[in-house]
């Protein structure tokens, strides 16, 4: 990691999907599952549109690619549903997460900021065997104003009881990295889809594995 925070962080507040957990592939499978169910054909080029999207803008976005922009309140139920199929299946946790997440929790409190609904934030993190280290979870379902707002991110910083301007948060997509800093925290960005734009993040990283855990919790 070639920058670091200007300061030793009071938090560390995580994404979920795709930062934590590898679920990027099995959000695709359900999103593709729910469009070919009815009847249409699934276009690779709508999943960069939804990454990092709250269920509310995913569910409209793809009622407007199967032609039915009446009935994102079905789409989003049925999505859900294909998602908590998905991951039963198994979900893995990201190459790097589980020590980079155990490193930092001896260190500072910790939280997961995700446009997840709960059930399902709940689920990943108990699969993947990560639901033990973080002492708050926002979900969609706590905030009325989702990603790319400030929500998410304010909530967790709130609950943590520590200054968004004193905390870290870690995001995979553009979506996630305009929320944190909305919210006025310092990001760093670790793209889940190669060659990703991640914006306004503070810096970048490919992997997680890149992220030493010391060097962060005492900042620059």
């Amino acid at each position: 990691m070639d920058q670091l925070p200007p300061f030793a962080p009071h938090a560390v507040v995580f994404d979920l999907d795709g930062v934590l957990v590898d679920t990027e592939e099995l959000w695709a499978r359900a999103e593709r599952r729910l469009v070919e169910s009815l009847g249409r054909s699934w276009d690779p080029a709508v999943r960069p549109l939804l990454l990092g999207r709250g269920p509310d803008d995913a569910s409209r976005i793809l009622a407007d690619h199967v032609g039915l922009p009446d009935r994102a309140d079905l789409i989003e139920a049925r999505l859900l549903e294909a998602a908590a199929d998905e991951f039963r299946n198994g979900v893995e946790a990201k190459p790097g997460a589980r020590p980079l997440v155990a490193a930092l929790a001896a260190r500072a409190p910790l939280a997961v900021a995700t446009n997840s609904r709960r059930d399902l934030a709940e689920l990943s993190l108990d699969v993947a065997g990560l639901s033990d280290r973080f002492a708050v979870v926002v979900s969609a379902d706590d905030v009325d104003d989702h990603k790319p707002a400030a929500g998410p991110y304010a909530a967790a910083c709130r609950r943590l009881g520590v200054e968004p301007g004193r905390t870290v948060a870690i995001e995979d997509s553009p979506v996630g990295v305009e929320s944190a800093k909305a919210a006025g925290l310092w990001v760093i960005g670790c793209p889940s889809l190669p060659g990703q734009d991640m914006g306004a993040a503070d810096t970048v990283v490919e992997r997680l594995c890149d992220i030493d855990a010391g060097r962060l919790a005492t900042g620059g």
